[in-house]
């Protein structure tokens, strides 16, 4: 999609620089240039504006390796009703909520996505398939809660404690801290 808006953009920015030579040459021939030729360049200059501004606001829109895990982002984040979570909206998001109910049956195949949201407080993980859950992006978190009898181990970024809670798992949680260099007072945090 992105290509095909770059090439739109291409090809506005050719018809834009012929229409701008042909007034160039009617007033370089003492000729006062058409009106709609001057219409032509406003409204493609105009096009050519909201084609950028659209690119920009679609580089700051995120996309999901699980549809799942965006699709639960979306009914908790998205602030403005727009359909998209934006980085703001993913940076605003306090708690995420990935179990299922009777209603939404989901299995959730990479929990890579959560990277996204650095100001979790509260997760909930629900079913999976996967071993291993990385959380050290999310160093604000306060609370994760685990479903999943799959997961072996959870890793957290140094100083992150949260509590945790293990409702329907049976087994044991292997944490893991690594140093995540992005978090706040990361440099108090030695190994």
């Amino acid at each position: 999609m992105e290509q095909d808006n770059n090439q739109h953009v291409d090809q506005l920015r050719l018809q834009q620089e012929a229409e701008q030579k042909r007034i160039i040459r009617e007033i370089e021939d003492n000729a006062k240039p058409s009106r709609h030729g001057w219409k032509v360049l406003v409204a493609f200059t105009i096009a050519i504006i909201c084609l950028l501004f659209a690119n920009r606001a679609s580089a700051q829109t995120l996309t999901f390796a699980d549809r799942n895990v965006g699709r639960r982002a979306l009914i908790k984040g998205d602030a403005d009703n727009d359909g998209l979570i934006s980085k703001a909206e993913a940076d605003s998001l306090k708690s995420l909520i990935l179990t299922q109910y009777r209603t939404d049956m989901f299995e959730v195949t990479t929990y890579e996505d959560l990277a996204k949201f650095p100001n979790l407080e509260k997760l909930w993980l629900g079913e999976s398939k996967l071993e291993t859950v990385d959380l050290s992006k999310n160093w604000n978190l306060k609370y994760v809660h685990i479903e999943s009898d799959n997961l072996k181990t959870l890793i957290l970024a140094v100083g992150c404690a949260p509590k945790i809670a293990y409702p329907m798992h049976s087994g044991e949680v292997l944490i893991k801290r690594i140093k995540n260099p992005d978090a706040p007072g990361a440099m108090f945090f030695q190994y």
